[in-house]
């Protein structure tokens, strides 16, 4: 491959990109606002925002588990009747035997001064006495634990104490379920970019592609003017007039398709970029270099440290691990403290406490194999998981060489067509010159231009490839920014 001519054909594609194109009505964009645009205002980065609020949340709803929990509960009761207790016959037993017992201690005190034993009907007359005397003196035996209305507001309150680590391996899942969202938010945030990235290269390709067709158009319409001009001088034959009106309809149709291809790959790039359809968008951009490219070992260790789905997989295995450690807990007693308070204390019964506290201790004996089943199983996602991150991580550095390798082919597809493209325009000049003189045909100088047609999208497409190539790499590479970054310096140096 001849260096020095790449380099002319290089100059030649710049100069190419700077010629005056038609004016087109709307706001100048380049691929730094775009991607920029997309980064804004996409629905599905919003979207992923949002789950990363919600994860966030997720982190303050775990750390409450250490905090006690403290509930009020007020009520209002009304019972078909107070609830009391009446021990009256007790009373009265207590009374009756109290009087009788007196009476006895009566008569003994009488045989023991020496007099007559009490009869009967003495004794009786006496405890009778004393049981008057008793009933006058002794309440009554009747108590009303709770009025028929009563209220009740109480405060509670249970701080865990021990948990068997259930707590803090919540805590760490939450923080691993935050930074799994926020990875999401990236890897979407690269999607988008590529996304934005390429269909702005196939914009810049297809314009490009326009301009090409558009030149060869015009040079078919001049090769029919000068075949019209020497038929009517009757320096050519009618079939070599027609050629050329064939080669004009041919150019106008490919031309045609490929503006509402353009057109069709504005609408695109619009989307990508989160902005209205209707809004008038110019890229005026070109491709013009090869190179991007560092070693393919570089790529592989950025890949291995930044893309995403290896991040995403690491944290399921620390989750997976988390998960274990819930579960282990689970044969683990748990022990909380706890206390109570009434704040309406009048009307508490003579048997209910104003406040009270205490610790409490659980422990699951068995729950039919279920604990142990679930351990198990969390046991197996840990290994699974480590499974599926030896695959992605080979099909990953596969990936990487595929694009690696693509891009260098098309490069070196870019490296040989520019000597190609330099011998379609001798050709074509030799062939256009040749008909000028009467010794050569139409057809030729139609197959000569599309032979320079062709040259030239075949080193517009290998270029195109090249860059599109690139940036998948980047993409795999866990850095599509980059991809935006190398862009900007490349057209710094070629301004």
């Amino acid at each position: 491959m001849n260096f020095r001519k790449i380099l002319e054909i290089t100059g030649l594609l710049i100069l190419g990109a700077l010629v005056i194109h038609p004016q087109s009505q709307g706001e100048k964009i380049d691929l730094e606002f775009a991607v920029a645009s997309a980064l804004k205002g996409h629905p599905r980065i919003k979207q992923m925002e949002t789950a990363v609020q919600k994860s966030e949340r997720g982190k303050e709803d775990a750390f409450g588990n250490f905090l006690p929990e403290i509930n009020l509960g007020y009520s209002f009761t009304h019972l078909n009747g107070p609830i009391s207790i009446d021990l009256s016959p007790i009373r009265d037993a207590m009374i009756t035997l109290q009087s009788k017992n007196q009476a006895e201690f009566a008569n003994i005190y009488r045989l023991m001064g020496g007099g007559a034993p009490l009869t009967d009907a003495q004794k009786s007359s006496l405890a009778g006495n004393y049981a008057t005397q008793l009933n006058s003196l002794l309440p009554e035996f009747k108590s009303t634990l709770k009025k028929q209305d009563y209220w009740t507001a109480t405060i509670t309150g249970v701080q865990p104490l021990f948990t068997g680590g259930k707590i803090v391996a919540a805590n760490k899942i939450a923080e691993l379920e935050y930074s799994a969202a926020n990875l999401e938010l990236q890897r979407v945030k690269n999607e988008i970019t590529a996304e934005v990235i390429n269909n702005y290269l196939n914009v810049v390709f297809l314009t490009e592609l326009v301009k090409v067709r558009t030149d060869v158009t015009s040079g078919m319409k001049k090769h029919e003017e000068r075949a019209g001009k020497m038929l009517a001088e009757g320096l050519i034959a009618n079939y070599n007039y027609l050629r050329a009106k064939v080669a004009v309809s041919d150019a106008e149709r490919n031309l045609y398709n490929d503006q509402k291809n353009l057109e069709l790959a504005i609408l695109a790039l619009k989307n990508s970029m989160a902005i209205e359809e209707n809004r008038e968008i110019v890229v005026e951009d070109s491709l013009v270099t090869t190179t991007f490219l560092e070693t393919e070992i570089i790529y592989t260790q950025l890949a291995k440290e930044n893309h995403p789905l290896l991040k995403l997989i690491e944290i399921k295995k620390q989750m997976a691990a988390e998960k274990v450690s819930v579960d282990r807990s689970k044969f683990m007693p748990t022990i909380a403290a706890f206390g109570k308070y009434e704040l309406y204390p009048e009307y508490l019964s003579a048997i209910e406490p104003k406040w009270a506290v205490g610790v409490s201790l659980n422990l699951n004996l068995f729950n039919g194999l279920q604990d142990k089943a679930n351990l198990q199983s969390s046991k197996l996602l840990e290994k699974e998981i480590g499974y599926i991150e030896q695959d992605a991580t080979s099909k990953i550095n596969l990936l990487v060489q595929k694009q690696y390798r693509a891009s260098e082919n098309s490069a070196e597809r870019f490296g040989r067509g520019s000597t190609s493209l330099e011998l379609a325009e001798e050709n074509l000049r030799l062939n256009e010159k040749r008909f000028d003189t009467g010794l050569g045909t139409s057809l030729e100088v139609v197959d000569a231009r599309l032979m320079l047609e062709k040259n030239k999208i075949e080193l517009k497409t290998a270029l195109y490839e090249y860059y599109k190539n690139v940036c998948q790499l980047f993409e795999t590479s866990g850095k599509p920014e980059d991809f935006l970054r190398i862009w900007l310096m490349q057209g710094e140096k070629t301004k």
